[in-house]
């Protein structure tokens, strides 16, 4: 919406081992992130476990390396741009993994987090790769924009 560059932060699934998800839906969420647009596209790994390598694993070494090679030497389709908009409130900072996510990574969910969580998830599963999530900002007016439907985090329907 902006004209900015974007990316995708993959993190961990698990508080315990094996911490990441499998490195198949691991590839298949760099996938969906790339045919969504998305510059840049990062893997937690943080050395929690003492190995040498982190949390990785063979599996998800394989599943980087697919990735890359399957998007340097096939033709995959990106989107350029999305038919419908779902605004967050400005600043917003939560995790978006599960409805009870930290915001910012260190509090605990406010009270517009569930409703959030609620329509975010509603929306994905309409739109898919079809929908931006953007944040109010005064300095960009969603009506300005050609989204075919825009949605409202607090909109009852």
């Amino acid at each position: 919406m902006q004209g900015k560059d974007w990316g995708t932060m993959i993190t961990w699934k698990y508080n315990q081992l094996p911490y990441l998800d499998n490195g198949s839906n691991i590839y298949n969420q760099m996938m969906t992130s790339y045919q969504a647009g998305a510059k840049y596209i990062d893997v937690f790994n943080y050395p929690y476990n003492g190995t040498e390598y982190g949390t990785l694993t063979n599996e998800h070494f394989d599943a980087l390396q697919r990735f890359w090679k399957d998007i340097t030497t096939k033709q995959v389709n990106v989107s350029s741009s999305a038919n419908a908009a779902l605004v967050l409130p400005e600043n917003f900072g939560w995790g978006m993994r599960n409805p009870t996510d930290t915001i910012w990574g260190f509090w605990k969910t406010d009270n517009r987090t569930t409703q959030v969580a609620t329509v975010t998830s509603k929306l994905l599963d309409q739109y898919g790769i079809s929908l931006d999530i953007i944040f109010e900002d005064p300095a960009y007016t969603v009506s300005n924009m050609s989204y075919s439907k825009v949605y409202y985090w607090n909109q009852t329907s």
